[in-house]
């Protein structure tokens, strides 16, 4: 098994009790105990994983009792998600928030209290925001011993006229980048590595 592969255990949900996650704390010591020693498993809450809501709901609380079989939370991930727009849901064109006071900051602050880190799986923004989607991105790095880091959300093969389409498209003579992800989540655009292999 890769060392570079993880597990997310559920796709985000809108409405799970804290008493519902609690089949997470197996699922995690059964996926450790199946040899995935050395990847991450993402360990996702309610609300739709939002990083703003993450401990007032009660997940945070809840997925910090999931352990490995040894008693530690090595590689234990929370799995939080945070968009841009005024409703957090992605879907709309105008980006109001970097979401820093709202979400990053409160969450970076209770994962470092707990000794525990999280991966923004579901980020986003349309390409007129670009500087809003970096900025973020940029916010949320800053926050590396915590969060670890961020993924543009665009799964599928969405058509480039959907509104978070990161989906390369054919111009001229070869392929290009999406705006946002050229413009805003490719650490190129946003300097968030020193370095980066073309």
């Amino acid at each position: 098994m890769s060392s570079k592969s993880l597990f997310a255990l559920a796709l985000s949900a809108a409405v799970v009790s804290a008493q519902a996650l609690q089949p997470l704390r197996f699922a995690g010591v059964n996926i450790a105990g199946f040899g995935a020693t050395s990847q991450l498993i993402l360990l996702p809450g309610d609300n739709y994983a939002s990083a703003e809501t993450f401990i007032s709901s009660g997940s945070a609380a809840a997925l910090n009792e999931v352990k490995n079989p040894d008693g530690t939370i090595t590689n234990l991930v929370m799995d939080v998600h945070k968009y841009l727009d005024y409703d957090s849901s992605g879907t709309n064109a105008e980006c109001v928030t970097d979401n820093i006071d709202s979400s990053w900051r409160p969450l970076s602050t209770w994962l470092r209290e707990n000794g525990r880190q999280a991966l923004n799986t579901e980020t986003g923004g349309v390409f007129r925001a670009y500087d809003d989607v970096s900025t973020n991105a940029k916010r949320t790095m800053d926050c590396t011993t915590v969060i670890l880091g961020y993924i543009g959300w665009a799964a599928g093969s969405f058509t480039t006229s959907y509104i978070l389409s990161e989906v390369p498209y054919y111009h001229g003579t070869g392929w290009n980048d999406a705006m946002t992800v050229s413009r805003a989540l490719s650490p190129m655009a946003n300097k968030l590595v020193s370095s980066v292999v073309n």
